[in-house]
């Protein structure tokens, strides 16, 4: 049994709204079980409209600024 934690790192920094609310959902929605998410945005609209979606989705992930316009939304499963 591995009990090691992998982290995934996703950077959606080249990309814009409504694609990188997209990719993070799909991103999401391949999470397994012991997994942890490292979701990378690089505008405020991208950041604004992935974490509302993770909210519907009932996911309240952890929050990090990196820069001004680096955001990192962590999600572990």
């Amino acid at each position: 049994m591995n009990d090691k934690i992998k982290t995934v790192e996703f950077d959606l920094c080249g990309f814009v709204c409504p694609v990188s609310k997209m990719k993070a959902a799909e991103a999401v929605n391949d999470l397994r079980d012991g997994e942890t998410l490292n979701i990378v945005l690089g505008d405020t609209e991208s950041l604004k409209s992935v974490a509302q979606e993770l909210k519907d989705k009932g996911i309240k992930p952890d929050f990090k600024q990196d820069g001004e316009n680096r955001f990192i939304l962590t999600i572990s499963k």
